[in-house]
C-alpha cells in the first residue's frame, strides 16, 4: 500500500529519517544531487517501482529506504 505525498522537497538522507519505517520513491533535482522531492512512500519496494516506471517522466527518479528498513551485516566476512 502507498501514499502520495505532495510538496515535501528533502534529501535522500533526511527523507530516510522522517519516514523511518517506509520505501520513498523520490525525484532527485538531477544525477548528482542529493535533494529531490518525495513522491510516494509505501511499505512495498517493488510496488513504488512500478509507480515510478508508470510516470510520464521517470528520469531521475529512484526508490530510497527508510532509516529503519536499512540493515547491515555490519562487519567483516571471512571465508574458510
Amino acid at each position: 500500500m502507498y501514499e502520495r505525498i505532495e510538496n515535501v522537497r528533502l534529501t535522500d538522507i533526511e527523507a530516510s529519517e522522517r519516514y523511518p519505517n517506509y520505501y520513498i520513491a523520490m525525484r532527485m533535482d538531477n544525477r548528482v544531487s542529493e535533494m529531490g522531492t518525495v513522491l510516494f512512500i509505501g511499505d512495498d519496494q517493488s510496488e513504488l517501482l512500478r509507480l515510478i516506471l508508470s510516470l510520464d517522466d521517470f528520469t531521475n527518479c529512484g526508490v530510497h529506504e527508510g532509516i529503519n528498513l536499512q540493515n547491515s551485516l555490519g562487519g567483516v566476512v571471512v571465508g574458510a
